[in-house]
């Protein structure tokens, strides 16, 4: 049945009677059959003496047996695999004879994933920036872990891991743990050497460090390295790493401020995969290995601080993690807070208001495409009745729980008062999981008798949809000249016929800005133009004058095109369908696919372009871009 886990609706695990504590897993990669192969060996806790089975989470997983190992023995034990959900896949129960409560035991699991496993894609080599050889790489939140591995899939039931990694003798793999030289793993035997000889090279990895399963991360590809900081190194197919090791140099200044902020960075290595183009996010982090898009190299530095979101996530999500995904703000919220802290401390405070207007904007646009009463726009969803939590996916977590932790903060009397709360927060549930009412009450522990927290609506806030019950109030100092500009061009083509009178205009408007102020005049303007679009020879004059056409910056493209097409611009879609198939973030994607789709120009085209290259998105952007243009429900 699905959700049967006690605590999380999106798990059908029962970790609150077996736990399991590490993995310990094997895995062969065969990229002709796009297909991997894994030994998992998961040591189980016994919780209760009730406890008579092992329930782990599946998703297209074949198994091919069961074992209770001991030593370098082997008993096998009987299993049962559920009836398949679509969302939840299926659980797969393995009986557990004769144990009791505090019985410490190994259960290993052989098993091989699907050709379709959401967890993993396979590229060709001519998907990949190098064009030579084939690559591998995973994505496994929010809950596509148990489609590469069998687990107790949920963020409650955090574990540590270690890993041997056989893949093609020419390639390289990279996990989200530490390299080690040899086998660490507690299981020594090497189930698939034999298979290897020849072909195939081992590599191997150590977390020790308890993580939820959704941080479990695996690439394999041409790789090279570059280093560019005491803890830190770039890795990338060789045509792309120069260029990450440029962009990426900052990264030293991050994790210091992130830790003079939030406390010791645990983790030892903070290195960077640069993925190929189809990564559908904007970055992924996954401990001791963040994932990036290429569409950050934009040449200038302008989108590297995207990887300030990542690495707050050391302490925000990795270290302290939801419990479930219903309270993902605890992850999001949290993070966005400490990566506009870190902003703030590199490029001053109106840095931090800039970044938290642009994140106001952000959650208004996903609570009017969710509708304002959808539960999907409060803090703490209901998940229940086997709901993917990809389908609530949205800026909500991000940027309400933002503002509702600046709203405490300045409820409590400032950054002063609120930032040893947060050190403290982030101390007191470390390698562990929490969840709102855990938050609320630890908050009002520490703040007992702080003058205004008795106004603190908690259940408007975490419960209500909708904006916040709260407006915030920022500096909008940096916003305002972005939205002075969009004020000008709006009125200077008020009606959409064109003509209007540009001449106080010039290439000096935006001399000297930083690409997300670029950014937030391009979207004030489509604000502005909702009802009415500019005219077409409005948006070249527009051009002609700051050359957005020629920007490599993709968050600039990404909005340089919604406006262009918004406008009618025909002359503009051979280069919108260039940038839908040389990359596949769905940040970008999925707005232009809507857009085209939306519009008398483009709807053909979308559908068109989908059709023919959505082989080369990530399984969960194909399947969120084909609901966007109704191809499924």
């Amino acid at each position: 049945m699905p959700g049967t886990s006690t605590n999380d609706p999106c798990s059908q695990a029962n970790p609150e009677e077996a736990l399991v504590t590490n993995v310990d897993i094997e895995f062969f990669i065969d990229f002709e059959a796009k297909v991997i192969s894994s030994f998992t060996a998961l040591t189980v806790k016994v919780l209760s003496e009730e406890t008579a089975n092992l329930v782990l989470d599946t998703r297209d997983l074949d198994v091919h047996a069961c074992v209770l190992v001991s030593g370098s023995s082997e008993e096998k034990l009987e299993y049962a695999v559920g009836e398949k959900h679509e969302a939840l896949g299926s659980s797969l129960t393995i009986s557990l004879p004769g144990v009791h409560k505090g019985d410490e035991i190994i259960v290993g699991v052989h098993s091989t994933t699907s050709p379709s496993c959401t967890a993993v894609q396979f590229l060709e080599p001519q998907q990949t920036a190098g064009g030579t050889h084939p690559y591998l790489f995973s994505q496994c939140q929010a809950i596509h872990a148990r489609s590469l591995i069998p687990c107790q899939d949920t963020p409650g039931a955090k574990m540590t891991y270690a890993a041997t990694v056989w893949v093609p003798s020419d390639l390289t793999a990279l996990m989200s743990a530490v390299p080690s030289d040899t086998d660490v793993r507690g299981t020594q035997s090497l189930r698939f050497k034999e298979r290897a000889t020849g072909t195939h090279k081992a590599f191997h990895f150590l977390q020790k460090i308890s993580i939820p399963p959704y941080l479990l991360a695996l690439a394999a590809g041409l790789l090279e390295a570059r280093d560019i900081g005491p803890r830190s190194r770039v890795w990338s197919e060789p045509t792309m790493v120069e260029s990450g090791a440029y962009e990426f140099a900052d990264t030293e200044k991050f994790l210091s401020t992130g830790e003079a902020i939030a406390g010791e960075y645990v983790w030892g290595r903070y290195d960077i995969l640069l993925l190929p183009p189809s990564f559908p996010y904007g970055g992924m982090e996954n401990p001791c290995l963040t994932f990036v898009t290429p569409t950050l190299l934009a040449g200038d530095r302008s989108q590297a601080n995207v990887v300030a979101h990542e690495i707050a996530h050391s302490w925000c999500g990795n270290l302290v993690t939801n419990n479930t995904w219903e309270h993902f703000w605890l992850n999001e919220g949290f993070t966005v807070f400490l990566e506009r802290k870190i902003l703030g401390r590199l490029h001053g405070d109106p840095m931090f208001h800039f970044h938290a207007l642009g994140g106001l904007k952000a959650l208004a646009d996903s609570v009017k495409d969710f509708g304002a009463t959808h539960p999907f726009t409060a803090l703490v969803p209901e998940l229940t009745g086997g709901q993917d939590p990809d389908d609530a996916f949205s800026s909500v977590p991000y940027e309400k729980g933002f503002n509702f932790l600046y709203y405490l903060q300045t409820t409590v009397g400032g950054a002063e008062k609120f930032e040893p709360f947060f050190r403290e927060h982030i101390q007191r549930y470390a390698n562990s999981t929490v969840d709102s009412l855990q938050f609320k009450a630890f908050f009002i522990e520490y703040f007992k008798g702080t003058k205004g927290i008795e106004a603190i609506d908690w259940d408007a806030w975490l419960y209500g949809p909708g904006m916040p019950p709260v407006e915030n109030q920022f500096d909008g100092s940096l916003m305002q000249q972005a939205d002075a500009l969009a004020s000008t061009w709006h009125l200077g083509d008020v009606m959409g016929i064109g003509g209007g009178n540009f001449e106080g205009c010039s290439a000096q408007d935006i001399e000297g800005w930083e690409g997300e102020q670029v950014v937030a005049f391009l979207e004030k303007l489509l604000e502005l133009r909702s009802m009415t679009a500019l005219h077409p020879t409005t948006v070249r004059r527009m051009d002609d004058l700051y050359k957005f056409s020629a920007s490599r910056n993709s968050e600039i493209r990404h909005a340089w095109f919604r406006l262009n097409i918004k406008a009618g611009c025909e002359e503009v879609i051979p280069h919108v369908t260039k940038f839908l198939v040389e990359q596949g973030r769905m940040k970008y994607i999925r707005p232009l696919y809507r857009a085209l789709f939306n519009s008398q120009m483009g709807r053909k085209t979308a559908l068109d372009t989908f059709t023919k290259h959505q082989g080369i998105y990530h399984p969960i952007a194909q399947k969120m871009v084909a609901q966007d243009l109704g191809l499924i429900s």
